[in-house]
């Protein structure tokens, strides 16, 4: 660290006195006389210049180290592979599948900050995920504000406060497993807005509150809706920290319009539908809401990790709620840990306003409501339990290796979270996922 530093140092002065080259060599040479007089005088200029250049080279030096100081690049990126013992295709998960998958759960991340003075700082994190070809996307990219020492402005593209872990999900090497638990963080999808925030924090005693508040807009993908627009999204949450314990409640609500919803179905005799026939809903505009309330135990030793999460949705298209609860200790190096996760449905037979339409004929098949909601649970319901077992090893200071062995279980009918038209073949499915996480 000392070389290095050393190092930096010596490549400034180098630069700094590239720079004053050509100073040096505008300086006029002083001929040297035999009049003591004369050389007495040319010997003081000479000093008073070379006092001159090293106070220039002091100051440039400043210059340049408090511009390093306000420039700062850093990033992180996940190398992963998983496998499946099931043709099932994950939803979250990247698609994980009955195959070595290299990509699905790997990512790589560059942030760059800018503090241009004191109250102000420019961010932008752009991650790029082997799900979705690599692709380069921008999570982050806002203009931060900091009028008084507890109070925070954000404006631009930011992540909403939905979860502990909302705003360092991406990056492995601040979590415990390869990827957080789906019954959780895979209900809402993306959770990445435009729009403005507040954080207040207010020191007392031993804790530090954060309150946080946003509202915004966003547009996302989602395997069943398709693309779907989040309007009006307001979020509210508060956090507590002590040196060992998180606390968090939050709350979202937004406004949104789900377009009309088509299902190809496959053939089932005993109600009369043919391959090709359709189960149909209407669209329009619907009131979301998500409320979440987690907590952190970490002595640094044991670590004790659950968050509760409840999503309505309006309609058809589904309530759930979802929990985890994480245990781990640290031996050193190495923590394992024990996760158990469940989602489940909250509102059996909402999908009853489906209609089926023959494919031969166009009209609506005369069944009733229940037998067409029964079907479309099997499609759009997602109820699973996920045991998970795993070891995280802190092989550098900045780099770790895990290793999990997910058992998903409890469908109860549904598909859980995986694509509607690859559901499970099986009662259960197990995953096998391994990473190498590093920050830089």
């Amino acid at each position: 660290m000392l070389r290095e530093i050393l190092r930096q140092r010596q490549g400034r002065r180098l630069l700094i006195v590239a720079t004053l080259i050509p100073i040096l060599t505008a300086t006029p040479v002083v001929a040297v006389s035999a009049d003591s007089a004369t050389d007495s005088t040319s010997t003081v200029s000479q000093n008073r210049s070379l006092k001159q250049l090293e106070q220039r080279i002091r100051t440039l030096e400043k210059k340049l180290v408090k511009r390093e100081k306000s420039f700062r690049v850093n990033g992180f990126i996940s190398a992963a592979l998983s496998s499946s013992d099931n043709e099932a295709i994950t939803e979250s998960w990247g698609g994980i599948t009955k195959k070595n998958d290299f990509a699905a759960l790997s990512n790589i991340g560059i942030q760059l900050s800018f503090s241009p003075n004191p109250h102000s700082e420019i961010i932008a994190q752009l991650v790029s995920r082997g799900e979705e070809e690599w692709d380069m996307e921008a999570e982050w990219a806002y203009i931060s504000l900091r009028p008084t020492a507890g109070l925070t402005l954000r404006f631009g593209r930011q992540k909403a406060p939905l979860y502990l872990l909302s705003e360092y999900i991406e990056v492995g090497f601040a979590n415990p497993w390869v990827y957080a638990p789906d019954e959780v963080y895979g209900i809402t999808g993306d959770s990445t807005y435009d729009g403005i925030s507040m954080l207040y924090t207010v020191p007392t005693l031993n804790w530090d509150t954060t309150l946080q508040v946003m509202w915004g807009n966003n547009t996302f993908v989602t395997a069943i809706a398709g693309e779907t627009s989040l309007e009006d999204m307001v979020s509210m949450s508060i956090t507590t920290r002590s040196e060992t314990i998180t606390g968090r409640l939050g709350y979202t609500s937004v406004k949104t319009n789900i377009n009309d919803l088509s299902i190809p179905l496959p053939s089932i005799p005993s109600f009369g539908i043919s391959a090709g026939d359709t189960l149909n809903f209407s669209g329009g505009a619907i009131d979301i809401t998500y409320a979440v309330a987690g907590f952190i135990y970490d002595n640094s030793h044991l670590v004790v990790m659950s968050e509760y999460s409840q999503l309505e949705v309006e309609g058809w298209f589904g309530d759930v709620t979802g929990v985890y609860l994480m245990t781990g200790y640290q031996f050193g190096k190495l923590m394992p840990h024990f996760t158990i996760s469940n989602m489940e449905n909250q509102d059996p037979g909402a999908r009853d306003v489906g209609v089926i339409i023959s494919a031969s004929t166009g009209n609506a098949l005369p069944l009733p409501g229940a037998v067409g909601g029964s079907i479309a649970d099997a499609f759009m319901v997602q109820n699973q339990t996920t045991y998970t077992l795993g070891i995280r090893y802190e092989l550098l200071p900045s780099v770790s290796l895990k290793a999990e062995l997910s058992h998903i279980t409890d469908f109860d009918g549904s598909g859980g979270q995986f694509i509607a038209s690859a559901p499970p073949t099986e009662d259960e499915v197990n995953i096998l996922k391994f990473s190498i996480d590093s920050v830089f």
